[in-house]
């Protein structure tokens, strides 16, 4: 009823597991990451747990969706089985003729099925959703199940989705051996504060939101509070806000109309408030010379990556985001640099006229990228939050699930390789000025600059007075920490592993560590987009990766 008043092309919250809306956030990724390596590599069985509410149905239906195509899943939605209907219920959903209608007889069948699938090199998996609810009898015909392999792999992948009950039932003495078998555990917590603010504007944005968010910072911590990091109690609580905010006309929503859907999920009334004016686009401007002759560009020092980062509430000041890059040196020279003790770097202090012009080409690079904003909150907030009113770019990217990375030391066949829109500064004979690169055409370059206008440049101009650095905005689809070389953890791996696989790259089993093989899909792989084929994960290879992996979703700078 809202979702027009609101911009929407669809509900947000609705309490269907849509794994097409699943919240990425980074235990969710580990999780998933975690249970597709379990199935690809033939673990056998995993265990998800997770209190009520906290998404365990849409996680699963996910890994349905992760899985690569030789991969055959049945999703057993009604723990209330017996063994012989836990098997028919399996043999229904892998679509395999039932021979007979006895445990045995069923057993035969799988057994039958698991050996030829085996064979073919295809791996089969069965999800068992609220599996806490399961009968001791169904739960020692999953540990028979997990015993079917041959002497080099499980023929049957298990994963036992449940609450917090289903562990103290696997601690039973008639269950130890079944417990005993668990190749992976996982638990899914509730959502943290950052992240029940990203969840909620996530949600939004997947519904088709491309302006700013409708609740208020009070109206976010109020959320949190009430949920407790809940995503189903979010849901409920954001879905009656919304419409209550519609039934009031109020395009706003703060923390009274959220109060009023609490009260109102519990029986009682609701209130009224009034709506907050659009802010002005021309306010970016303003907002960027908050620290007027005395403010950095961009704030540049060294951190966490973003899967280890969390998220700044979407409307209040917070301590600001960082990049997920090496530090670079200062990259403006217009008047004496500013030592960052906190940041170990030096910043630069550029002419308020330099930063003016920096503005318009931050807007068109998030605007490639589908954010339709009016920014001028979000810079203000980025710009202000800062001690010396530095722009911090990389968290006004998170703010719309983007990454922006910094590229120190870069070559222009880098970033023809890496192919996605870059932000690169030039000393020219009048100063320093940022340039926004928008099409590689052979030797040629097209920069676009701060009053939108167009012009190509050859590569041999380009090195004169390029500084060679770049601030490259991304979709880190995978949470990938911009160097996985550094950080090649079992989750890395696994994420990367198939993510080579499906591009043709990498064959199974997967590699359970950075190998040989490993190593020549990532050679394989960089030859194929023209990085230097090393076999190392760097940033320039995480970014043409996640480039790739993007597709036609992306916006590129190649040439059709």
């Amino acid at each position: 009823m809202y979702e027009k008043f609101f911009s929407l092309e669809e509900t947000p919250f609705v309490l269907t597991p849509d794994p097409r809306v699943l919240f990425r956030g980074k235990t969710h990724h580990e999780i998933l990451a975690a249970l597709v390596y379990g199935v690809t590599s033939q673990k056998g069985l995993m265990a998800l747990i997770g209190d009520v509410g906290t998404g365990k149905t849409t996680l699963g239906r996910a890994l349905l969706r992760e899985l690569p195509e030789d991969v055959h899943s049945a999703l057993v939605l009604n723990p209330h089985l017996s063994g012989a209907e836990l098997m028919g219920a399996i043999l229904d959903d892998l679509a395999v003729p039932r021979k007979g209608s006895t445990k045995g007889e069923l057993m035969t069948t799988l057994g039958e099925y698991l050996l030829t699938a085996g064979e073919r090199g295809e791996t089969v998996l069965v999800v068992v959703d609220e599996a806490q609810q399961m009968s001791v009898e169904a739960l020692e015909q999953i540990r028979i199940l997990s015993n079917l392999e041959t002497p080099t792999r499980k023929l049957l992948q298990i994963v036992l989705a449940g609450q917090p009950e289903l562990e103290s039932m696997l601690k039973r003495h008639e269950l130890r051996q079944l417990d005993q078998r668990i190749g992976i555990r996982c638990r899914l917590r509730p959502l943290d504060r950052r992240d029940t603010y990203r969840y909620v504007e996530h949600r939004l944005r997947a519904a088709g939101l491309n302006g700013r968010l409708p609740f208020t910072a009070d109206a976010l911590a109020l959320i949190y509070r009430h949920s407790r990091g809940i995503p189903r109690v979010i849901n409920l609580v954001c879905d009656r806000a919304l419409m209550a905010a519609y039934s009031a006309q109020a395009r706003e929503v703060p923390a009274s109309l959220v109060r009023s859907a609490i009260r109102n999920l519990d029986g009682q009334g609701s209130r009224r408030n009034v709506t907050w004016p659009a802010a002005v686009a021309a306010g970016v401007v303003a907002a960027l010379a908050v620290g007027g002759a005395g403010a950095t560009v961009f704030r540049a020092r060294s951190t966490p990556t973003p899967a280890s980062r969390p998220a700044p509430p979407p409307t209040t000041e917070a301590a600001p985001a960082t990049l997920t890059a090496p530090a670079p040196t200062s990259p403006l020279r217009a008047a004496p640099p500013v030592a960052d003790a906190a940041a170990g770097v030096s910043t630069s202090v550029p002419a308020p006229e330099w930063q003016r012009s920096i503005a318009p080409l931050v807007v068109r690079l998030l605007t490639l990228w589908g954010v339709k904003d009016d920014l001028t909150d979000v810079m203000a907030t980025r710009a202000a939050g800062e001690p010396d009113g530095a722009l911090d770019l990389p968290a006004v990217a998170e703010r719309y699930q983007l990454t922006a990375t910094f590229l120190p030391a870069t070559t222009l066949a880098e970033l023809k390789s890496i192919a996605l829109p870059a932000l690169i500064e030039l000393a020219e004979p009048t100063g320093r000025r940022y340039f926004l690169v928008t099409r590689l055409h052979g030797d040629s370059v097209i920069l676009t600059d701060a009053g939108g206008r167009d012009t190509a440049r050859s590569g041999s101009e380009l090195a004169q007075a390029w500084t060679r650095t770049a601030w490259v905005v991304w979709r880190n689809v995978d949470q990938l920490p911009i160097n996985p070389a550094a950080e090649m953890t079992p989750t890395v791996l696994a994420t990367l592993a198939l993510r080579l696989h499906k591009l043709g790259h990498l064959e199974e089993p997967l590699p359970a560590s950075a190998e040989d093989r490993f190593r020549s899909a990532v050679r394989e792989f960089q030859r194929g987009v023209g990085l230097p084929a090393d076999g190392r994960v760097g940033p320039r290879t995480t970014l043409a990766l996640a480039r790739v992996v993007g597709g036609k979703f992306n916006p590129t700078i190649a040439t059709p």
